[in-house]
């Protein structure tokens, strides 16, 4: 029997699973003999693993054991040996124990001279202490071994690639195993760099982990992008066939606050502040960001190669590995934009082309503004648009809000009507001691019932989406000045039905909170 225990050399990490090379070597003899290589985990998928060696040494009849079964002297038998032994030993320092504070009593015990006494008393802490502390190192010995027995039955469990191996030589031979292990991974992770004033900086990191019983120390690392393809088959396209709904009742939804296609962050800006001559740098101060190499990017049809540079460690269990793949410039433009009939906050926004963007993917970004980071940010990109918008954070230096100015209900007797009209005006103030350039987001309902119509009053210059009702102004408001800005429509239904509009998640334009009704129940502010 000839045993090759392996160590893990290299490894390919796709999003879930992992190529991984195993080198080892072993002395054979002249002739034929059967070896038993180690180092395959539970998650290891056995039908990939292959055996490398050196050329003239044949190999057949290739098999998987278990130590359990093929090992006469296992680990685990000498580890419970050594723990049986520690053991006993620990009961006898409990038993000298216990007699020497027994014997410690001399009641109606008068033998005893009172030297005797005397010098059994004085010898008795110290003699109690050295007992615990021994009988404390033991149980620490035991706690040891315990956990390496645990290993080592797990261990014990692990598959064992077996081959008969014939050699034309007796030598030292390497030996290569190469297997897919399910239990390794990697994720992306972005981050997004921006000045408010240039391009973005983009970078690209991976979280690399795996969760093998051993770490893996001292291995190359290549990561690969998705996943080895059991199925590489076209989808078949089925038909899709159209019918008839039966009307039901219409339900509400909440929709959930957003702005520009993105999620709400509770992201903020850096106040304004006059720019002043940075201090001078002192000398020990750190001042630049530390980044490990890039890694070495390649690609072809299917994939992503990202060779890292040097070795690694990459330890078992919770602990990630980070690393840096790649970094991008992509060019930018930035803009102040709001929605106040959702949300009464302005937002720095970027725009960038669509065929700028290092990803195609959905993906969480995380977001530094002049190196400060401001959150998380979810990023959709639709490659049917030219650009994509990001949302940098809250712009405190607008403020904006938008009330209700006119509402009023009447009936047209002649007609059998109901018509409302309504007037927003949204008010924008800029503190900041330079003009700025704020795009103003409202909307007018749409109707999706032939009986109920909506008339467009007044936009104020704006432009309307016809298909989703949505009104966008670009509106200049002088340094530390304000401007408004109104839409009106007009809403007509027949009186003896009534008309029911989707909800939308409101927030009060006084302290921001959730409003669900007619009035804010943090502030009292009156909600329209």
């Amino acid at each position: 029997m000839v045993k090759i225990n392996t160590k893990v050399d290299s490894a390919g990490i796709y999003y879930n699973g992992a190529e991984v090379v195993r080198k080892g070597s072993a002395e054979l003899i002249q002739g034929t003999q059967t070896v038993y290589v180690y180092g395959l985990s539970r998650t290891t998928d056995t039908d990939t693993v292959r055996l490398f060696s050196s050329e003239g040494i044949k190999c057949a009849n290739q098999r998987f054991g278990y130590p359990s079964s093929i090992d006469k002297d296992k680990e685990s038998d000498k580890i419970r040996k050594e723990i049986d032994e520690l053991n006993r030993k620990i009961e006898v320092k409990q038993m000298q124990l216990k007699l020497w504070e027994t014997n410690g009593d001399f009641t109606n015990r008068a033998s005893q001279s009172a030297d005797e006494i005397r010098d059994y008393i004085e010898r008795l802490p110290e003699r109690l202490e050295s007992l615990n502390s021994e009988i404390a190192d033991l149980e620490k010995k035991v706690e040891d071994l315990e956990e390496k027995l645990s290993t080592a039955e797990d261990s014990e469990n692990h598959p064992v690639y077996i081959a008969d191996i014939t050699a034309a030589e007796a030598g030292t031979y390497p030996f290569e195993l190469r297997y897919y292990e399910r239990s390794a991974n990697w994720r992306p992770v972005y981050e997004i760099y921006s000045d408010a004033k240039e391009a973005l900086d983009v970078r690209m990191r991976a979280s690399i982990s795996q969760n093998t019983p051993e770490d893996w120390n001292d291995i190359s690392v290549t990561l690969y992008t998705g996943n080895p393809s059991s199925a590489g088959t076209l989808p078949e396209v089925t038909p899709v066939y159209l019918n008839i709904q039966v009307p039901v009742q219409a339900r509400s939804f909440a929709a959930g606050a957003q702005l520009m296609g993105m999620a709400k962050n509770s992201m903020s800006m850096d106040e304004d502040v006059a720019e002043a001559e940075a201090p001078m740098m002192m000398a020990d101060m750190a001042s630049v960001r530390m980044e490990t190499e890039e890694a070495e990017v390649n690609s072809d049809e299917t994939v992503t190669e990202y060779v890292l540079p040097g070795k690694r460690d990459i330890r078992k269990g919770s602990d990630e590995t980070m690393a840096d793949l790649s970094r991008y410039t992509v060019p930018a433009e930035y803009k102040i934009a709001a929605a106040a009939c959702i949300d009464p906050h302005a937002y720095l926004i970027t725009q960038i082309k669509t065929t700028d963007i290092p990803f195609t993917d959905n993906i969480s970004a995380a977001i530094y503004l002049k190196d400060r980071y401001v959150g998380q940010v979810y990023i959709a990109p639709d490659l049917s648009k030219e650009t994509i918008e990001i949302t940098l954070g809250e712009e405190e230096r607008v403020h904006v809000s938008r009330k209700e100015t006119l509402r009023k209900q009447s009936t047209a007797l002649l007609k059998a009507q109901k018509t409302l009209d309504h007037v927003f005006e949204t008010t924008v103030t800029n503190l900041t001691s330079e003009k700025v350039e704020v795009e103003l987001r409202d909307q007018v309902p749409v109707s999706r019932d032939k009986d109920i119509t909506v008339e467009v009053k007044d936009l104020s210059g704006a432009q309307k989406d016809d298909e989703t009702g949505v009104v966008t102004k670009q509106i200049t408001v002088p340094a530390n000045g304000t401007e408004k800005f109104s839409i009106a429509y007009k809403v007509s239904w027949p009186k003896d039905k009534r008309i029911q509009e989707t909800k939308q998640t409101r927030f009060c334009p006084e302290c921001g909170s959730v409003v669900t009704g007619k009035f804010c129940t943090v502030c009292g502010h009156v909600m329209y």
